[in-house]
């Protein structure tokens, strides 16, 4: 069979990335139409400061990832940082969220890092986010807690059970990122379940994992400023995202950029617990319900269309570029590794020789 040339590779990853995008247009068609007739009413000085919003997101999120691969990977760059950022952010959509992690995991490795490591780094950083954003809306909410109880008085006993539901996520999920503790009692729980050897593969691979979990905390966490860091640089992204409903609501005067933010915050946290694919449908509805007693349910409905075209088309947009460019990456990785070998601290070692 003849192979291929450059050019008509190129032009088959292009096919590729055109019939994913055309499928997810398909699946969120009901969706796609009314928001892009939001953005042809939308001023284009909104719009505008709604795509720098979320890129200065995917910013901050790369210097986290970047940060947290140099604990590895020394020789690790913020651009490959910022290109897994929008690699995950398109397979994301693509897969409704499930895929995230594989591909982010598969980018890692091909930027130096070893399959466990990639693994590793990636929930923990999971983790830590989740632990963000569980911190920040508690944080606002409190501080908002006057105007809260005010405009928000209905909602209460759902605006608790939120919050208790986050704190037990976000517990969970840290103790098992980083508590040996906590997957000693996991191993005793496995064997009591696994008396009689039915989940005996299921529960090795739980394990596994549980093992990449305590060596990763192991090299992350061990440095206190880098922890903490990774938390003031993850707050900081979030402000970029939950300012958005403010942007596009602030003419109705109803709203200043402090209590927008408090209430945006609590929007994502709460929709975060409902069980829904990649948050899809979830983050409208807690926006829209919320929002719509203080704008009115139209002005409401507009916001949260552009919040979900600026938090989830653009990021996707620029990932299907970054998505078809993945073999040349993948390539000019594999490239210096031959060159200097699997370990990336050979090509330092060989210039200072």
């Amino acid at each position: 069979m003849k192979k291929l040339t450059k050019f008509q590779k190129n032009i088959v990853k292009w096919i590729c990335v055109i019939v994913i995008l055309a499928l997810i247009v398909y699946v969120f068609r009901d969706s796609a139409g009314p928001i892009w007739n939001q953005l042809k009413a939308t001023s284009w000085t909104i719009i505008v400061m709604i795509v720098v919003a979320t890129v200065m997101y995917g910013l901050c999120e790369s210097l986290i990832t970047c940060i947290l691969a140099r604990q590895y990977n020394q020789n690790y760059r913020y651009i490959e940082a910022l290109g897994m950022t929008y690699f995950c952010s398109f397979y994301r959509v693509a897969t409704l969220g499930s895929g995230a992690g594989v591909a982010a995991v598969v980018y890692l490795n091909c930027c130096g890092l070893k399959g466990s490591e990639a693994l590793g780094m990636y929930t923990i950083e999971y983790a830590i986010h989740k632990l963000s954003t569980a911190v920040l809306a508690a944080v606002l909410f409190i501080t908002n807690f006057a105007y809260m109880k005010q405009e928000f008085a209905d909602y209460k006993w759902y605006l608790l059970l939120g919050f208790a539901a986050t704190v037990v996520i976000t517990a969970c999920l840290m103790l098992f990122a980083c508590a040996a503790w906590f997957h000693r009692f996991l191993y005793f729980l496995m064997d009591k379940v696994n008396f009689k050897g039915s989940f005996t593969e299921r529960f090795d691979r739980i394990r596994k994992q549980c093992m990449i979990m305590e060596e990763a905390s192991k090299t992350l966490l061990k440095n206190i400023k880098v922890v903490l860091g990774i938390l003031f640089f993850n707050m900081v992204k979030f402000c970029f995202w939950f300012m958005i409903p403010y942007m596009i609501l602030s003419g109705t005067g109803k709203l200043t950029p402090y209590t927008s933010l408090g209430i945006t915050a609590v929007c994502v946290m709460l929709a975060a617990v409902i069980p829904a694919p990649a948050g899809i449908g979830s983050s409208e509805f807690v926006l829209i319900t919320l929002y719509s007693g203080l704008v009115g349910s139209t002005a409401a409905g507009a916001m949260a269309l552009l919040y979900r075209f600026a938090t989830f088309v653009v990021p996707f947009i620029i990932g299907a570029v970054v998505a078809v460019f993945f073999g040349k990456i993948k390539k000019k990785e594999l490239q210096k590794q031959m060159k200097y070998g699997a370990n990336p601290d050979i090509k330092q070692e060989g210039q200072k020789i």
